[in-house]
Parts: structure tokens; C-alpha cells; sequence
């Protein structure tokens, strides 16, 4: 058992409150029952509301106070429109959340976490309270401004000399630094230089292109001016490395305020930690002895309780429980019946977040308003949302008109059944060969006579190519189906076919990933609610492998109330599960039991399965010759209780970020809509049953390539612990079908229609004519040659003893860790041209300068 006593924080402990502080009248004026959006500054002498011009822009050295009140499910921020907010006890209630935010340079922290008290006190409701950090700003607060915040230095020279920011992030962080030096420049940054004369937008070697074109939209508007009239100044692009290709009178401007002799650019950022589940701590009032000597009053001790999986039953609403989140932040949860909301579950909070040096959000919430992305650390949390109620059980009653025409025109009810059609189209089905079967067939796929069979063996793969007909073209769907005991090097050859045929067919088909017990609606609605999973493998009933012949015996469980949620697997000796049906076939003859709690859907699923003459069998009314059938198996006929009606989680979107070869970063995006989405990124869409990955048509070829990683990864540092064998659907832009596009309120296929790529940005605003065919890695932002995909390195490093050299570093190669500019002066050519000459005059000029 794990036992944490958190020390208070000294300066919230021993601060002498202020009469401005101890003065509310300041939110007197804020509504308590209306939807708002409302920031403050914090001084140590004043509390001062900001006018909307400054809503974004935020000073490092002062704190600031952000409330926002929204009707749940409706966007939040500066356009929220004033409404009447009505609670009516139904389980909808109004988000309402309190940020304090403090610069990483000092600032009234805690005055501002004072002031965020007193305003949860003045509105009177539950509510959620953030300490937020500076650049490490959680997605919701992010969320409110549309066009990304401001992080300004206090006290800079804003009427001359030359000013350094970074952008970071989909919703952009500007992020202002001082001094102006190499020393903040990293080579997978976006940076803009503001000069007097020139603005310079210098792009990292490894910069992801999403912040490529913020970076270029925020440098126009700096260009621009106050005005916002013609440009006052000029702009020009500086590439990681190649800034010696710059104008002269660029590149000497650029070297009076950045010595390119002494030019230092920061590495690739290390690589995220290891996955950490999430940790759920009690808190309580400390020992009044405690075993180790402290320097200050301990705030709370916490008793770790258990780590991921968590459930909503693991809180009491008796305590107060502490979560650590790891990069998901640190979460306080009070009880309805524990003490009231107050200082001591934040402190805890943030005495956990200290001592494990954790500097991102501190979040505290009460029973039953949790937000999202609380309740998204949980498995199994019931959402409460009336709205979406409705449209659930619209959608679990829906059994007629989930044809592609109709779903189409309704992708609400697409989303909600996880349906794109009715099943109704062209199905071919293959089987994964195994080696000692490929040496005799030359081929690692065999088609499957009667795919329709709906037969399946656990350890077994099977590729499905599925094809359906919509308003706009066919559609074609990609599964690829492991059995839950197949063997990796069996599944691992199927991963390569299946890719194989995605490529043979034009990268146009969703590609589907599916685990057995894990399958998702439209691929058991394709089987029309008679899919049986078997044990064993195919070819123990037929050894050619052609036709799909059930077991004579079997006995198996069915689940399931609707065609798209039926599937049958076959019980064997070491199941444990139960069930509320179950088919039992001997030879000719075959049984379908239901237990006493099965309702009546249910019974008409396992009757659909049976799929021929059977006899009903209810709990306690079984005869004889049904005993006599099931034999030594009667153990495993296991009633299952009744299950209640989920409610799932809504979904999540995550921008995806390449860090480095196989190593993403997620951000999530609160409160999304379609124009989140664009074509040069890749992003994560979690419906918690299955999660897909969208493709933008110019987003980076590592994401196009990797993308059911993207997806694991994603999956493995989720701190809730996530089901690994979730459903992975991985689609392209274009192609969305309506289970996709129905998560998007008001989706529009033209959207990108008129949008601008990066080598026109680029052009636009070099005041250069576009080159639509070019295929300069620089202009379209995507830089994958080889030579630009390497770390940097200084020359005296790579000439340097072996034994003092990075780890990374090929001595075979060094020449490729030079950067551009450093190339062409020690080797008087580019490396496109060095790359051309034979492999014995590059030996000779490597060893010539030192690097062979």
C-alpha cells in the first residue's frame, strides 16, 4: 500500500490576504444562472475584467481568472451566446469551469486561486476549478479561443528591437522568448523572428506542418501590421539548416540579430516515458505523528487504492479522491456526501502534482458534474445527457431503414448504430494460410467459398473485403479479423496481406483492424446476427481450407439484441462467462436455451442464430433428452443477470503529432466540429467502441504509413488503460462514411474544396507565382528525404572521437548529420549532387575532411 502525506504549499499557507483580495464585489456582475464568458487579471492589488479585444493574450509574470458557463454539449468561449441556463433535474446540467492561470515567471498563483474561490462561492452551483499552467494549458481552456492564445513577455520592448516566439500546438500556443538566441531554437519548432524590417519564419527540420501554417498565418499577420492594411514588412521562410540560401540582404538582416557563426539548434526532444496507468488515491486528514520529519504542516494524506482499470464504483461519495492522470493531469473528486467543495481537495491536487514534478493542469470536481475528460479515465462511466438519450434508444430501436441512402441523409443515427448500411452488400472473404499450408499452396490467402456462412475459428485469421453501394460511388470496407487464439506469427502474416491487397486496390478502402469478442456493428450486421466463433481452426473440419464447416457438437453462447450486436462463440472447457442464451447442436439436432432474465430480443437473436428446425428451451423447463445432448458440458450453461441500457461516453478528437519514427503525441481538441480537420493533419476520433484514425490528403507520409500505430499508440498511453484489441478503423479524407461524419455536427464533403495547401501559403506570401507541380520538399511543408530526416550535429562534433560521439550517430555516415549549409561549405556541393558521385570518390572526399 502506497502512502503519500502532502505538505501544503507554503505560500498559500502563510500569505496575508489583501483587502483587494478579500473584496468580492468585483463578481457581483457575473450571472449565476445565464451562459457566459468572463476573464479577469490578477494583481496583487486589483482584479481587473478584460475587455473581449484581450481575451487570448496572457503576460508570464501576472496571473489571470477564466469563467466560462455553457449549456452541455454547446461550444464555450468569447461567442458564447447569453442564455437562460434551466436545470431541471433531469441529469443535463450546465458546464460551468473556472481557470486560474499563472505565468511561469512568478505571478499572484495563489491570489488567483483565492479569487477563483470566491467566484465559485458567488455563483452558488457546482463547478469545475483549473490551476493552470503557462504552455502547458489543458485542451478545454485551450478550446475557448479558436485562433490559439498569446504568452507575452512583460516589460519587452514592443516598439523596437527584435522579438522571438515560438507556436506550438493545433490550437496555436505563441509562446514569446527572451533573449533573442540560438539557444531557443529546436529542430522540431516553428519560430518567428519579428525584426523591424523583416519578419522571418523559421521552420524546423522536424516541425510538424500543421504549426508550419500557423506559424506562416501568424508571421502575415505580424507583417501586416496594426492596421491591417498592406504589408509593412517584408517576409522570408528560413529552413532549418539552409539558411545560408537565403537573400543576401536576408540572410545578413537575419545574422545582425542571430550570429550564424554560432548557430546552435536544440535536438529532436526525447521520447515520451514509458505508458503509465492512471492511479486512483484516497484523501484524508494527515496522522497528527507522522514518521517523517516535515518542514510544514501537512495539507493531506493519500493512500493509493488501485491503478487502472478504474470504475465509477471505486469513488464513495463519502470521500475525496485524488487522480493522478500523468499527462492528462492531476483530478480531485469530492464526494456528494463529503465535506463541501473547498481549498483542501485542490491543495492535495497540487501537493501530488509537486511531488511527482508534474507541471500540468490541477483540476478538482464534485460528484455528478463531472466533465469528459474525467469521466474518460473510468471504463464504463453512464454519460448523462438527455439529448443523446433520445437519440440512443432511437438508434438500438432503428431496424428498418439503415440502408447506405437512408444513413446517408440520417448520419446521426449512422454514429449512434456504428453502421454504415444495412449489410446488404458484396462480401469476399479469405483465410490466413499458415506456413506448412503455404508451402503447398504458394499463396498466404485462401478464398472462402460461402463467406456468408458466418463461420469463424479462434485461431484462425480471416480478411474480409466488403463493398456497398452509396449516393455518391461505392464504398469499400477492409476487415481484418484476428481470432482471439491465434498465434502472433499467423496474425503478423495477415497484417502484411491485408496491407498488401489495401495497396493493390489504390489505398481507396477504410481499412478495419477487429479482434474477436471486440467485433464492431456493421461487421456483424453484415453476417445478418449469424456469426458463431468456433474453437480450434479450420482446417480440423475441412483440410482444404475452402469451405467453412462447423463442428457437429458445440455448445454456444449468444449475446446480443439486434442483428449488429449478435455474435455466438462456442464454450469451451475453461469458459467462465456467462450468458443469457445458448445454442446446442448435436449431429442433426439442435436446442436453443434461454435463461429466466433473457428479455425477448434477446431470444429472437439466439433463434435467428440457430439458423434451422430447432426446439425453445426455457430455464427450468428442460427435459431429458436436452440434458442428455448437453451431457458433461451443464456446467458451463451459466445464466447471465440482466444488463442495463449504456450509456457511452460522446466522442473525443485527438490531434496526432510526429515526434519522431514511431513515437506520436495526442492533443485533444474540446468541443470539435468538422473545422478542426485539416488536410495536412492526422488525428485520432475516439467513440470509446472503436477508434478511428483520419488521414488529411497532405498530411505526413510516416502517419499515411504507420497508421494502425498511430492508433496502438494511442491506445497504449491512454492513461484509463484502454482495451488494446479495441476496433481500429483507419480512413482517408474523401471517404468518410456517415458512422464517421455523424460525430461531426453539419459535416460538408466540400469543405477543403477552396482550402490553401502550404507551397501556396508559401508562395503567397514570398510574392511568388504557385508552383501546382512542384515537388520541393520545402514547399510542401513534408520534408521525407533522407538527408533532412536525420539529427544535426556541429563538424568539430563529427570529426571528433568515436568514443565522445551520440549514439545515433552511423560512422559510416556522418555526412548525413550535417546540415544543409554545413554540407555544401565542407564538401563545396549539396548532398543531392554527393549522393550522384560513386561510392569511391565519397570515401575519398569523406576522408579528405575528416569524416570517414
Amino acid at each position: 500500500m502506497h502512502i503519500l502525506e502532502i505538505g501544503a504549499e507554503q505560500d498559500e499557507d502563510n500569505a496575508v490576504p489583501t483587502k483587494a483580495v478579500l473584496d468580492g464585489a468585483v463578481f457581483r456582475t457575473v450571472p449565476r444562472d445565464q451562459t457566459t464568458f468572463l476573464i479577469w487579471k490578477i494583481t496583487e492589488s486589483s482584479t481587473e475584467m478584460l475587455p473581449r479585444t484581450q481575451f487570448g493574450t496572457f503576460y508570464d509574470t501576472d496571473a489571470y481568472l477564466v469563467y466560462s458557463a455553457s449549456l452541455p454539449g454547446q461550444p464555450a468561449g468569447p461567442d458564447v451566446i447569453r442564455r437562460e441556463i434551466k436545470e431541471n433535474g433531469s441529469g443535463e446540467c450546465a458546464e460551468r469551469h473556472i481557470h486560474a492561470w499563472a505565468g511561469d515567471r512568478g505571478g499572484p498563483g495563489t491570489l488567483a486561486l483565492r479569487r477563483a474561490t470566491q467566484l465559485a462561492s458567488h455563483v452558488g452551483a457546482p463547478l469545475v476549478i483549473h490551476r493552470e499552467t503557462a504552455t502547458k494549458e489543458s485542451p478545454r481552456l485551450l478550446s475557448y479561443f479558436r485562433d490559439g492564445i498569446r504568452i507575452l513577455c512583460s516589460g519587452s520592448n514592443l516598439n523596437g528591437g527584435s522579438r522571438l516566439y515560438r507556436v506550438s500546438g493545433r490550437r496555436p500556443v505563441l509562446l514569446q522568448l527572451e533573449p533573442v538566441s540560438w539557444s531557443h531554437l529546436a529542430s522540431d519548432g516553428v519560430f518567428v523572428l519579428d525584426t523591424s524590417a523583416l519578419v522571418v519564419l523559421w521552420l524546423g527540420r522536424a516541425a510538424n506542418l500543421i504549426e508550419k501554417i500557423f506559424g506562416a498565418k501568424i508571421a502575415y499577420r505580424m507583417a501586416r501590421g496594426a492596421d491591417k492594411g498592406m504589408l509593412s514588412r517584408r517576409i522570408t521562410i528560413a529552413h532549418d539548416g539552409y539558411e545560408q540560401t537565403l537573400p543576401v540582404a536576408d540572410r545578413n538582416l537575419l545574422d545582425s540579430v542571430l550570429d550564424l557563426r554560432a548557430r546552435s539548434v536544440r535536438p529532436i526532444a526525447p521520447t515520451l516515458d514509458p505508458p503509465r496507468p492512471a492511479r486512483l488515491y484516497k484523501s484524508s486528514k494527515p496522522t497528527r505523528a507522522s514518521p517523517v520529519v516535515l518542514t510544514q504542516k501537512p495539507a493531506a494524506r493519500l493512500e493509493e487504492i488501485k491503478r487502472a482499470p478504474l470504475y465509477r464504483s471505486d469513488l464513495n461519495d463519502d470521500g475525496i479522491y485524488v487522480i493522478d492522470a500523468g499527462s492528462r493531469g492531476v483530478w480531485a473528486w469530492v464526494g456528494s456526501n463529503a465535506s463541501k467543495l473547498n481549498r483542501g481537495a485542490l491543495a492535495a491536487a497540487r501537493g501530488l502534482a509537486k511531488a511527482r514534478r508534474y507541471n500540468g493542469p490541477v483540476s478538482v470536481t464534485v460528484s455528478g458534474r463531472e466533465p469528459l475528460e474525467f469521466a474518460a479515465l473510468f471504463h464504463k462511466w453512464n454519460w448523462c445527457d438527455s439529448r443523446r438519450d433520445v437519440r440512443l434508444r432511437s438508434a438500438r430501436s432503428a431496424t428498418t431503414k439503415l440502408d447506405a441512402v437512408s444513413l446517408a441523409t440520417n448520419a446521426w443515427l449512422a454514429a449512434e448504430t456504428q453502421v454504415p448500411d444495412d449489410g446488404s452488400g458484396a462480401l469476399r472473404m479469405w483465410r490466413v494460410r499458415r506456413e506448412e499450408e503455404i508451402d503447398r499452396e504458394r499463396s498466404a490467402l485462401q478464398e472462402l467459398e460461402r463467406p456468408q456462412q458466418a463461420v469463424f475459428y479462434d485461431r484462425d485469421c480471416y480478411i474480409a473485403l466488403y463493398t456497398y453501394h452509396t449516393p455518391t460511388g461505392d464504398q469499400t470496407i477492409l476487415y481484418y479479423w484476428m481470432g482471439g487464439s491465434s498465434p502472433n506469427d499467423l496474425r503478423n502474416l495477415g497484417v502484411k496481406e491485408a496491407k498488401d491487397l489495401y495497396t493493390k486496390l489504390g489505398r481507396l478502402p477504410i481499412q478495419a483492424w477487429v479482434y474477436q469478442g471486440k467485433e464492431p456493428a456493421h461487421f456483424l450486421q453484415i453476417f445478418k446476427g449469424r456469426m458463431v466463433t468456433y474453437c480450434g481452426t479450420a482446417t480440423n473440419y475441412d483440410p482444404s481450407g475452402r469451405r467453412v464447416v462447423p463442428p457437429p457438437r458445440a455448445l454456444i453462447r449468444v449475446s446480443g439484441q439486434y442483428a449488429r450486436e449478435a455474435r455466438g462463440v462456442e464454450v469451451c472447457a475453461s469458459t467462465t462467462t456467462r450468458g443469457a442464451c445458448y445454442i446446442v447442436r448435436e449431429g442433426a439436432r439442435i436446442w436453443v436455451w434461454c435463461a429466466a432474465t433473457a428479455t425477448g430480443d434477446e431470444r429472437e437473436v439466439a433463434k435467428n442464430m440457430a439458423a434451422a428446425e430447432h426446439v425453445l428451451v426455457m430455464q427450468g423447463k428442460e427435459k431429458p433428452d436436452f440434458w442428455t445432448a448437453l451431457g458433461d458440458r451443464r456446467h458451463l450453461l451459466v445464466p447471465a443477470p440482466l444488463e442495463e441500457m449504456q450509456r457511452p461516453l460522446p466522442p473525443r478528437l485527438f490531434y496526432v503529432a510526429v515526434t519522431s519514427p514511431g513515437h506520436y503525441t495526442f492533443e485533444e481538441i474540446v468541443s470539435f466540429t468538422q473545422y478542426e480537420l485539416s488536410p495536412e493533419m492526422c488525428c485520432i476520433l475516439d467513440v470509446h467502441c472503436a477508434v478511428y484514425v483520419w488521414l488529411g490528403a497532405h498530411c505526413c507520409l510516416r502517419a499515411k504509413d504507420d497508421s494502425r500505430n498511430v492508433a496502438l499508440s494511442y491506445l497504449t498511453f491512454d492513461p484509463a488503460s484502454r482495451d488494446p484489441d479495441t476496433p481500429i478503423y483507419v480512413l482517408s479524407q474523401g471517404r468518410e462514411p456517415p458512422n464517421f461524419t455523424g460525430f461531426f455536427p453539419h459535416w460538408k464533403s466540400s469543405m477543403w474544396k477552396a482550402h490553401k495547401t502550404f507551397s501556396a501559403i508559401v508562395s503567397a506570401l514570398e510574392g511568388k507565382a504557385i508552383v501546382r507541380g512542384g515537388n520541393s520538399a520545402h514547399q510542401n511543408g513534408n520534408s521525407e528525404n533522407q538527408f533532412d530526416q536525420h539529427e544535426k550535429y556541429p563538424l568539430s562534433v563529427l570529426r571528433g572521437p568515436k568514443e565522445h560521439m551520440p549514439l545515433e550517430i552511423d560512422p559510416l555516415t556522418k555526412e548525413l548529420y550535417l546540415t544543409h549549409d554545413d554540407f555544401v561549405s565542407t564538401f563545396n556541393m549539396p548532398y543531392c549532387e554527393f549522393r550522384t558521385l560513386p561510392n569511391w570518390k565519397q570515401k575519398e572526399m569523406k576522408k579528405f575532411v575528416g569524416l570517414f
